[in-house]
């Protein structure tokens, strides 16, 4: 059996808590992601969607719960490894777009590559 890509067990994640009411986001998700593997992550406004995406892309991290990429568990990382990760692993394309306005689309496309050492 091949191991999943992305491999998550029982990814939980709240907000809050203390002064204010605890919020629970994500209740116990598992998802197994192969290479190759197309995925859509639907659902309602508000149903936690962006949030996982989050996790996903090691933006945030879960309240409680294993994530392993290729293998390896994402909570042992440190800052270093997880801004390698997002840099060489992830790609991002935001709501927002978090463009660079002065720039032109081809400079905004080239700029992760500049950043990561790639030849634009």
């Amino acid at each position: 059996m091949r191991t999943p890509l992305i491999d998550l067990r029982g990814i939980r994640k709240s907000y809050g808590g203390g002064d204010s009411p605890l919020v629970n986001v994500l209740r116990g998700i598992d998802l197994s992601i192969h290479a190759g593997e197309f995925v859509a992550i639907v659902g309602a406004s508000g149903s936690g969607k962006s949030t996982l995406m989050n996790i996903l892309g090691c933006l945030d991290r879960p309240t409680s719960g294993e994530y392993l990429f290729a293998g390896e568990n994402v909570a042992t990382l440190g800052s270093d490894e997880l801004a390698w990760l997002r840099r060489e692993a992830f790609g991002f394309v935001f709501q927002g777009y978090h463009l660079i306005p002065s720039g032109s689309a081809q400079e905004n496309v080239e700029m992760p590559a500049i950043y990561a050492g790639t030849p634009a």
